[in-house]
């Protein structure tokens, strides 16, 4: 069995977005590729057939690929449980939104609301991610619940905006107001971060290997150096990832802050010493 390619054509280039959420692993089970060819999908205001956006080849409908795509696709692996999807270009929004278990794997950039909601599963970014990484939709308040997400460049901002549990790891820097509003869970950031850190952060962590250029807000309260037996055991947890993670040196030595104070102060900032 050969994957499942949907080859994104480019004559004519689409020019409104379309919506993916029907092209994953579970939707598609059991379905021939006529079938999958029939299959209707909103684009702009209105729907059009799936090969008439895409040449479709293959049958393997748990390894699923998007070739050549674009920012204009929206809603890549949405509520999937199982399997693994391959973009190999750019997406668009909401990738990974609702997620539930597999994997999810793009070498190129994401767009707004990347790991929307997500519960559960693997999402990693060969490229850096819009803004509002592991957030909730526009008017809720219960982001990104669980599984990892891995960003190889930079993440926009409010990475991790209403976080409730999981693990963002981002090899570059992240932008402003991340871990803004955070719940729970867990931030680790290689680079650098933007303005207003942990802005009304109530629980949860952040793991800096450097301290931000931008320094710690004076809602945060500098708690002194610790050793935390947690961390190499987090750092055990990273082995395993195919991530800069995976060979970073372990350390437990870091100057600790608590906050955001403006709320109930019980979130964390750790930085390496």
């Amino acid at each position: 069995m050969s994957a499942l390619t949907f080859t994104l054509k480019t004559a004519p280039a689409p020019v409104q977005r379309i919506d993916c959420s029907p092209l994953t692993s579970d939707a598609l089970a059991e379905k021939s590729l006529n079938d999958i060819a029939a299959i209707k999908l909103q684009t702009g205001n209105t729907t059009v057939r799936a090969d008439s956006l895409f040449d479709i080849s293959g049958d393997d409908v748990t390894n699923i690929v998007f070739a050549n795509s674009s920012d204009k696709l929206d809603f890549v692996g949405h509520s999937m449980t199982t399997g693994k999807i391959t973009v190999e270009g750019n997406v668009g929004a909401y990738f990974g939104i609702f997620m539930y278990g597999g994997e999810l794997e793009i070498t190129g950039d994401t767009g707004i609301y990347t790991a929307c909601e997500m519960k559960s599963g693997q999402i990693k970014i060969n490229g850096n991610a819009g803004d509002f990484v592991g957030g909730a939709r526009p008017g809720r308040k219960n982001g990104m619940a669980g599984g990892t997400v891995i960003i190889t460049g930079n993440s926009g901002d409010r990475t991790g905006d209403h976080m409730r549990r999981g693990m963002i790891l981002i090899e570059g820097n992240a932008g402003d107001y991340c871990a803004a509003r955070m719940v729970s869970g867990t931030i680790a950031v290689l680079g650098d971060t933007g303005a207003h850190l942990g802005y009304a952060m109530k629980r949860g962590t952040v793991l800096l290997t450097q301290t931000p250029s931008r320094g710690i807000s004076a809602n945060f309260n500098d708690c002194g150096s610790h050793t935390l037996a947690f961390l190499p055991l987090l750092f055990a947890s990273f082995a395993k990832l195919d991530s800069k993670f995976a060979q970073l040196e372990s350390f437990s030595r870091v100057q600790r802050y608590a906050g955001d104070l403006a709320g109930i102060g019980m979130g964390e900032i750790l930085v390496k010493i």
